[in-house]
């Protein structure tokens, strides 16, 4: 082809990169929704199309490739599975779409099916004969077939499933309640062609015989296969998430992600392959060697440039929100965790010794169990050890706790240290006098220096105040965390409304899952478990999962949402292999002694080692996983899936 006026040459490589461009946005769509959303029916119909779109241009990149004339005939009839995927995928997306909007028809149910079936009939015709494609022509420039006799019944069959996709998108869009929704549709109806534009076989109607120039030929399908891209990938947005309950800005963040971690960078990379020969030539160098080097720089600079794209990128998605945003992407470089604060205190603690020539000392403060424990500790472990055993932690802290507290950073007088078998004590107090904890420092003599207790007055400042920030951290984080069901049951509402259909909102009101006080009523509900009001009136008997198993409950819906509420229990039960000891074995222990065996709180506490106070606070997180275990369940059921057949429901 070298011999080739250059305006085709350019012309060629454009579209073998397009066509290269193209393969990797279908895939990469393709792949995304069906990671993100594959058990709605409107991504199901998409999936269909995109994947017709990755069979028709994985055989165009193939074809320009091969050498041979059989391995080119057997590539361009088996695009054809991807050619006919297209109708029937238009059709299963036009009644994915009459359904979600309430228009359900049993006519239009068998459409779905006879339009596999008669697509599925096309590809072996189109395969295997010359009813659909004949007289293949392998020329210099171009390889195609022409029209078979049946070629244009596929045609109207193909008009016909792309113009039913579009009825149904425009009467989904009239159906439509918020602007959200008909903005999406919108988008929808306009980008519908888009598919049908990338894989309907055009070169097939002038035939192998064409007289039209083929610069023009070259040029339109660039121009085709570009508008292709933009119109399918603006078509998978505006609908690939109905239904799931993600709010508008999540979805356009995902998207965004999406489009830099896969089409830009696959692209990019794409590109630089397909230019390498071309520089390799231009500089004189190797072009191995050109290879090696430009795929080292890429792997480095690609994720440098898309983590600079991405900040103003989330800009654009976050305009009104993102003071919140930005503030809340920075609390993990600004939160003092656990782990700070054990090298603070370890590196407090060392500086401590060493001013006071001392080998052992140790740091101690509240666990998460209601008790005391030692934070860290230097010196001789075996000393610390033997020290708490003979004086637990608990009847020390109580006892230092009875102590005037000093002011914060001044220099602790004598009296404010307690000496036990040659450790002085000193208490670490807040700014608000609430006591945090103790120092303890294995020290030989009978008094401390002024020099000493200045010193230490200093250094155990900076403790207290670290102690005091992660115990002002752990409010929050619980307050939080049990704010999230609310923040999620109010997230998933918003989104339902915002794609609200009259049929959607025939079952709005029926969607207990979704109320803002859903986490109560499965509090109220698990704390009648064995029988009460609570229990046999909850609005939680109208859950999708206590209607489902009614019939196996003998009519009971109080057995049947006790059933429920079991199962989610159930699905909290960690693994085996996870150490007893682990959170997730409390908070499944709690709820099976609680409310499976109905144990009152003293005798729970007891069983499980813990005060009441740190009893009632687990309980609470416990019982909010259980509402959070609920509300997957009810989505499951929505989706019409069992939860037993959902791994992550385990």
């Amino acid at each position: 082809m070298t011999d080739l006026p250059p305006l085709i040459n350019v012309l060629l490589a454009v579209n073998d990169l397009l066509a290269s461009a193209a393969l990797i946005v279908s895939f990469s769509l393709l792949a995304y929704l069906v990671l993100q959303n594959r058990y709605t029916p409107i991504a199901r119909a998409l999936a269909v199309l995109l994947a017709g779109l990755v069979v028709v241009f994985g055989g165009d990149v193939l074809t320009q490739q091969a050498q041979r004339a059989t391995t080119i005939q057997f590539l361009l009839r088996a695009q054809w599975l991807g050619i006919a995927c297209v109708p029937a995928g238009y059709l299963h997306l036009a009644d994915a779409l009459l359904a979600y909007g309430g228009q359900h028809e049993a006519r239009r149910r068998w459409s779905v099916p006879a339009g596999y079936a008669l697509s599925l009939a096309f590809f072996v015709l189109a395969f295997g004969t010359d009813l659909v494609l004949r007289n293949g022509a392998q020329g210099e420039l171009v390889n195609q077939f022409g029209a078979g006799p049946l070629f244009w019944l596929f045609t109207i069959y193909f008009a016909a499933a792309c113009l039913a996709g579009l009825v149904a998108a425009v009467r989904v869009r009239q159906a439509a309640l918020t602007p959200t929704l008909r903005r999406r549709i919108t988008y929808l109806s306009a980008t519908f062609i888009g598919p049908a534009l990338a894989v309907y076989p055009f070169l097939v109607i002038p035939g192998p015989d064409t007289t039209v120039p083929f610069t023009i030929v070259l040029f339109l399908a660039a121009i085709g296969t570009v508008a292709a891209m933009l119109l399918t990938t603006v078509m998978v947005y505006s609908i690939a998430f109905q239904g799931l309950p993600l709010p508008d800005r999540l979805i356009k963040q995902d998207f965004i992600r999406w489009v830099l971690y896969g089409p830009f960078v696959g692209i990019s990379i794409a590109l630089f392959l397909r230019a390498t020969p071309v520089l390799a030539r231009w500089l004189g160098l190797p072009e191995q060697a050109l290879l090696t080097a430009g795929v080292v720089i890429m792997t480095v600079m690609m994720p440098l440039f898309v983590n600079r794209l991405k900040p103003y990128l989330d800009a654009l998605v976050y305009a009104q929100d993102h003071a919140e945003i930005d503030y809340l992407r920075a609390l993990p470089r600004s939160t003092f965790t656990q782990t700070d604060l054990r090298s603070l205190l370890e590196n407090t603690l060392v500086v401590v010794c060493g001013a006071l020539r001392a080998e052992t000392g140790f740091v101690a403060a509240p666990d998460d169990a209601g008790g005391y424990t030692v934070k860290t500790l230097v010196g001789s472990r075996q000393l610390v050890r033997r020290f708490v055993n003979e004086h637990p932690l608990e009847e020390l802290m109580a006892r230092l706790g009875t102590l005037a507290p000093r002011p914060p950073g001044a220099t602790p007088p004598p009296e404010a240290f307690v000496r036990v078998e040659g450790f002085w004590l000193l208490p670490l107090r807040a700014p608000d006098r609430q006591f945090l904890g103790a120092l303890g420092v294995a020290y030989p003599y009978d008094t401390l220096s002024t020099d000493s207790r200045r010193l230490i007055g200093a250094l155990t400042h900076r403790m207290e105040l670290a102690l005091e920030t992660v115990q002002m951290q752990q409010r929050l984080f619980e307050t939080l965390r049990g704010l999230g069901p609310e923040m999620q049951s109010l997230q998933q509402l918003s989104t339902r409304l915002e794609q609200a259909t009259p049929a959607s909102l025939q079952t709005l009101d029926s969607d207990v899952a979704l109320l803002p006080e859903f986490p109560q009523l499965v509090k109220e509900a698990l704390a009648h478990y064995w029988g009460g009001p609570k229990l046999s009136e909850s609005p939680l008997l109208g859950l999708r999962t206590v209607r489902r198993i009614l019939d196996e409950q003998g009519g009971s819906p109080t057995r049947a949402l006790q059933a429920v509420l079991r199962q989610a229990i159930e699905n909290l039960r960690p693994d085996a292999q996870l150490d007893p000891s682990a959170q997730e074995w409390m908070l499944y222990n709690i709820l099976e002694l609680r409310f499976l065996q109905g144990r009152r709180i003293r005798e729970t506490a007891d069983k499980l080692a813990m005060s009441e106070s740190d009893l009632y606070r687990k309980q609470r997180i416990a019982v909010e996983e259980v509402a959070r275990q609920l509300a997957l369940m009810e989505e499951s059921a929505h989706r019409g899936i069992e939860v037993a057949d959902r791994p992550d429901m385990r």
